[in-house]
Formats: C-alpha cells, structure tokens, sequence
C-alpha cells in the first residue's frame, strides 16, 4: 500500500491528498491530510513513524516550508468542547475569533493581528504574542492544558510545568488536539496615540511611561509603518490607560488599535512580507531603530516589553539595500539565543520525538 492510500485508509479518500495543487499550497508537501479526531491523528503518526517520514502540523497558517513533509491541516478539528465561565476548551482547529464570539464579558485577551484567521493550536504552537502583549503576555500565560500526540504516536495530558514541553515549540514535541484556556474579563482601556518627530523624544517618553502605575500597554509604530495607516510621517505610540487618564475613550480608542491590527496586511501589500520578532533592552531600542530607518526597514512591536518587529522585503532590488541591517538583526539575534533552550529542546525531542519526525527542522 502507497504512502497515500495508507493516509486515505485512516481518514477518508476526501481527507487525503497528493494532488499537485494541494502539495504547492503547502509548500510542495509530499502529502496533505485533514484528521477529525485524536485517533486519526495518532494513526497518522504511527504511520510517518514507521515510514520514516516528516510530518509538520498546520493550523489556520500559510507557512511554506514544509517541502517533503506529511501535513496534518487540523481545521477539521474545530469543535469548542466547553465554555465555562473562567475556562474555554477547544479543539486545535478552532478559530479565535470563533472562540471569542462565544463569550459574554469575557474575552481569551492574547488577541494577535490575525485573530481572525488563527487557530488556538498554532497560537499554543507559536506562544503568539498579541497586540496589547505588555498587559497580557503571550498565549502560554494564559494555557491551563493541552491534549496532544507525541512522536511516539502517544496521546498525552500536559498541564502545570510540562506545558512548557509544548508551548512555543512550534509542534516539535506533539500535534496539539485540544487546550484549556484561561479567559479574562472584558474590559476597556483609555488610550493616546502620541506622535514623536524625534528617537530620542520618543525614548525619553517611554522612560517616563515604563514608571506609570496606570499604562497597560505600549505599542510601537515607526515612521513607515505611521505613514501607511494614515497618522503622518513620525514614529507613534498608542498607549493603553487603567481608568481615564487616556483622552481617547470607547470608540476612539477602538479605531487606533483596530488600525494597527492592520498594520501587517497593509505591509503586506507593500512586499513586506518578512517579520521577525527580536527582544531587546529598551536602552538599546533607539540604536537599533536608527539601524532600520537608514535602509527603510518598516518596524512596529510591543516596545513596552522592549520587543520589536522588524519587517523586510525579499525582492532583489531592496534586499542588497537591506544586506547590511538584516546582517545585524541576526547577529542581535543570535546573541540573544540561550543555549540552555537549545539543550532543552534537544533533550525534549529525545524524549517526546526520538525518531525527529515531528516539524523537522522548523525549530532546531
């Protein structure tokens, strides 16, 4: 039996694929499958386990990196199992936007730009940052279990300290099934969107805002990004505030994060398709901004976390521009890796994946 008549005999002649057209739209997979269930998925499993070949979970992404590998797309899995009044437990498959839809006064608050579009198992996957990130953290924060398959084919519960063993590794351990997940009251926030013609204005401001009892959140655009949504050419901050101390209430402070949830798709239109995300000291910010802006490099992010996300484009004429930064992003990012992570990790895989069948080389 074939590789995909195996696939089609676990879940469904409909739910397997190896048509050219699928295998492109997932970066040139060696096959694609859509599971429904936790058995499913461990079948699946068992099956690359014995084959020998890689398989890379999908949630609601578009990655493209993903050639000669299984895809387990888990869209299919997208039942929210219970809704609670301080819990939510949803299959992997599930969309956020669904999950928040269903909820009165509370809110999952790690809301990414693509809330829309993105699955709880690949915001688990990912350990996603949202928007409002200096006032909510990422989506590991707010995890209370996940259901997964290891690469041994074994279904586990993971709760407490080894949710560390999933959370942010980006599917190398396990496929994700289902989580729990802590919500949060649904409350509003005053806001400033505060404009800065000048780095060093713009530092002496967050110098003052990191000491203020009452900011929740900061988020950074620079002057690219500003101009695009339609604030002008200078560098802004939207502030959240605890209470009034913001003069942009309800509405108003609705349509200035509503506007940079739109931020990557209006880069996107522009070629700006290439985001990192790099975490720094704050007094280390403007050096680095300085760094973009002489090659044009769009750059937003959390600042008050001292995270930023710079974001380049890949066509030929602006990469030999953009050489000399992107050099020196990476070299800030490789000082900022921690080998311990990297033995972690390693140690992880050992255990939960000793064959490495699990997103090969998409993490380590």
């Amino acid at each position: 039996m074939t590789l995909i008549e195996s696939l089609k005999a676990i879940v469904g002649e409909v739910n397997a694929s190896e048509a050219e057209l699928d295998r492109i739209a997932y970066g040139n997979a060696k096959a694609v499958v859509w599971p429904s269930n936790a058995e499913e998925v461990h079948k699946i499993v068992m099956l690359a386990r014995r084959a020998g070949v890689p398989i890379t979970a999908r949630g609601a992404g578009v990655g493209l990196r993903f050639a000669n590998d299984i895809i387990v797309d888990m869209s299919k899995m997208n039942s929210v199992i219970t809704v609670a009044n301080d819990y939510v437990e949803a299959e992997a498959g599930v969309l956020l936007d669904d999950v928040n839809k269903l909820l009165k006064g509370k809110v999952f608050p790690v809301q990414p730009e693509s809330a829309k579009a993105c699955s709880i198992g690949g915001m688990i996957a990912a350990n996603a940052l949202g928007i409002k990130a200096m006032e909510f953290g990422k989506t590991g924060k707010w995890v209370e279990e996940v259901k997964m398959v290891d690469g041994n084919g074994i279904c586990l519960t993971l709760k407490g300290d080894a949710l560390r063993h999933v959370v942010g590794l980006r599917g190398a351990t396990g496929i994700i099934l289902s989580a729990k997940l802590r919500l949060s009251d649904a409350v509003e926030r005053t806001a400033e969107l505060l404009k800065f013609n000048t780095l060093t204005a713009m530092q002496e401001k967050l110098d003052e805002l990191k000491n203020d009892a009452d900011v929740r959140n900061i988020e950074f655009m620079d002057e690219i990004s500003s101009s695009l949504l339609g604030f002008g050419m200078a560098s802004h901050l939207i502030v959240d505030y605890a209470g009034d101390k913001g003069m942009l209430k309800g509405a108003e402070a609705k349509e200035a994060w509503d506007a940079r949830k739109q931020l990557p798709f209006v880069l996107g239109q522009k070629r700006y398709l290439n985001a990192h995300e790099l975490q720094m000291p704050l007094e280390s910010i403007t050096r680095f901004l300085n760094l973009l802006r002489k090659d044009e490099v769009p750059c937003y992010g959390p600042i008050g976390l001292g995270v930023l996300c710079p974001v380049f484009r890949d066509d030929s004429s602006f990469a030999s521009r953009t050489d000399y930064v992107y050099r020196q992003f990476n070299a800030k990012k490789r000082k900022t890796s921690n080998p311990e992570t990297e033995k972690r990790v390693l140690e992880l895989k050992a255990h939960y994946d000793p064959k490495n069948i699990l997103s090969r080389g998409k993490f380590i």
